[in-house]
């Protein structure tokens, strides 16, 4: 009526596939190691990894197979993914260690949970096939009782631990999820100025130029230069021209507020803005302004008051050209301002 017992006990499936899970997963390890060391994952391609899907698909699986071609689809993922973020990775890499060792842990307190019910299923079975031998009605009557409240306890068991879990992993997700924020945050920005590093302008300025070129409307770079900050450096110390670049480079997002406005430190003292969708007169008139402004701020650190000018040179996107050109013509223009007397920004004339 209930079938017969397997030849081969639960708890010697369980501990063959405990066995074999941690064999896997110290097979995981090793092999992300390999990747890391090896490999280079561009930043970009992380988000697109559902980590969910394959938490989901450790805790559904199994048997080892199930487990085992999870394994192999995240290393096949990382494989996929190349660039230069090794650190990022290697942080990204700890918390997800940390995630898939908490499923692992989920898969065996559900194994545990499991191996329980079956000897209180295989006990009531035996006795149950007792009181059927036995044409005992009112033993028969306690058996099924016992069954059904089994049954009704263990759904209830499954349950509060599939809550638990899923209450869990939503923690650890969101959690993990706002440190690869931050770390991403983090490797674009410059660590003095908190505008955005050359990297991080290196990729912009390349899409940026795309884009213009594919929508035939201009965008405009500006390369602005702090003029004698070597004097500062000298005359007030290092930790003075540090303030200063730090000022420098807040009153530039100041004056470049528009969301399609980008701000980054370009090296030393260089800044630079890209403005997307932009003539170059819109970019000439703000360049005016922020000229004027700089020129009668006075910026106060402690005892240490000062004042800097700056060059600036801008130059506007064309089409069929390359974004290493783009820069050398902001990078001429700046040069010329600086030649014309500094504390001033000169525009291509050619392209105006």
């Amino acid at each position: 009526m209930f079938g017969k017992k397997s030849n081969v006990s639960d708890d010697a499936k369980t501990a063959e596939l405990q066995s074999e899970t941690a064999g896997l997963w110290g097979n995981f390890n090793r092999r992300v190691s390999e990747i890391l060391s090896t490999n280079k994952v561009d930043l970009r391609t992380l988000p697109a990894i559902s980590i969910q899907a394959l938490v989901d698909t450790v805790i559904q699986a199994k048997t080892a197979v199930d487990l085992r071609v999870a394994f192999e689809k995240l290393q096949s993922t990382f494989e996929q993914a190349r660039s230069q973020e090794t650190l990022h990775l290697n942080q990204y890499i700890l918390g997800l260690r940390s995630l898939l060792w908490s499923s692992l842990n989920q898969v065996m307190d559900q194994m545990s949970v499991m191996n329980k019910e079956s000897e209180q299923l295989d006990g009531l079975r035996d006795k149950m096939v007792r009181a059927l031998d036995s044409d005992d009605l009112l033993q028969l009557k306690l058996a099924v009782k016992d069954w059904v409240v089994l049954q009704s306890s263990m759904s209830q068991e499954r349950k509060r631990l599939a809550n638990e879990t899923q209450t869990n992993y939503q923690r650890q997700l969101s959690r993990l999820q706002n440190e690869l924020y931050l770390t991403q945050t983090e490797l674009k920005l410059d660590g003095l100025t908190q505008v955005y590093n050359r990297k991080a302008f290196d990729s912009e300025i390349a899409k940026t130029l795309q884009i213009a070129q594919l929508s035939g409307r201009t965008s405009c770079l500006l390369l602005f230069d702090i003029d004698h900050f070597k004097h500062v450096n000298d005359t007030y110390g290092h930790p003075i021209g540090d303030k200063v670049l730090q000022h420098f480079a807040k009153l530039i997002v100041q004056n470049f507020p528009s969301r399609t406005d980008f701000v980054a430190r370009y090296g030393g003292e260089e800044f630079v803005v890209i403005m997307s969708d932009c003539d170059l007169k819109e970019a000439s008139e703000k360049a005016q302004r922020f000229v004027a402004l700089l020129r009668k701020t006075t910026m106060t650190f402690g005892s240490v008051s000062l004042r800097i000018t700056v060059s600036i040179g801008i130059a506007g996107s064309r089409s069929f050209e390359k974004t290493d050109n783009w820069i050398k013509r902001a990078d001429v223009l700046l040069y010329q301002a600086k030649e014309e007397g500094r504390d001033c920004y000169i525009v291509d004339v050619a392209a105006a």
